[in-house]
């Protein structure tokens, strides 16, 4: 089982340090935004629904189990998530931008976690383990799936203190069980400041569409100022751009009435 969990608060950053291995990272960037893409088509077969997803959290929980894969599993996951032919470059790269979030920035919080519950049915490899600890700055925690519920409580509760307790009961309950050999967990946090702070005074209760023809009541932030926008063909929307101190987040409407 693989799970990721993305919370975020409102913030800002500076520029990032340079990487030990930086085309590494440039490569594994490249591969990440080709999964991403990919993982998008396929979640957008979908027609109903809303989702939130954290493409980084996957990729993240998928390289873990990467570093323990072999034979035909690990060609058909290099192949999935497009990534280069030596491994060793692949964690070192992994190893650059967990090292990186982890890194206190002061005026912003940007981090990842990491996580590995393994069954006490099984006997991890040292390389294996080894790698978690060195590559991905995790360890892998035996547990006794037996005692499931214990689990998903101890998992949660692991999760949510990354998160700053923005992601709770990250696995539902009857999702583990004896069964349940492996969980790989990753968590990721951001607190930031826009650049173009909202007034709270200005929150009212707005229309939100959520399909062509339904709407809901929610709260909404309304700020009056002047944003980058554009029609983007090859999504068929229009994005707005609205910048934190030093990152830029980007929000494609779909729909001109929302």
């Amino acid at each position: 089982m693989i799970r990721g969990a993305s919370g975020s608060h409102r913030s800002g950053g500076p520029s990032f340090p340079p990487y030990a291995h930086h085309e590494a990272v440039t490569s594994l960037a490249a591969s990440q935004n080709r999964f991403t893409c990919d993982l998008y088509t396929k979640l957008a077969e979908k027609k109903s629904g809303n989702l939130f997803y954290s493409p980084f959290s996957i990729m993240t929980a998928l390289g873990m189990t990467y570093a323990g894969a072999g034979g035909n599993t690990e060609q058909e996951m290099r192949s999935v998530m497009h990534l280069s032919d030596d491994k060793e470059v692949v964690h070192d790269a992994f190893m650059d931008v967990v090292s990186d979030m982890k890194t206190d920035a002061g005026d912003y919080e940007l981090r990842t976690s990491n996580m590995a519950y393994v069954s006490n049915h099984l006997s991890l490899l040292s390389q294996y383990d080894k790698i978690l600890k060195e590559k991905y700055q995790s360890t892998a925690k035996t547990v006794d799936f037996g005692a499931s519920e214990e689990v998903r409580q101890e998992i949660n509760a692991a999760v949510e203190k990354e998160t700053n307790s923005r992601i709770k009961d990250l696995i539902p309950s009857g999702v583990l069980d004896s069964l349940t050999r492996m969980v790989l967990v990753n968590a990721v946090y951001f607190k930031g400041l826009w650049a173009k702070q909202f007034d709270k005074a200005d929150t009212y209760d707005r229309e939100f569409w959520t399909s062509n023809t339904e709407n809901v009541k929610v709260p909404m932030m309304y700020k009056k100022s002047e944003f980058r926008i554009f029609f983007d063909k090859d999504l068929g929307a229009t994005v707005l751009a609205m910048d934190y101190q030093t990152l830029v987040c980007l929000h494609p409407f779909y729909n001109k009435e929302t």
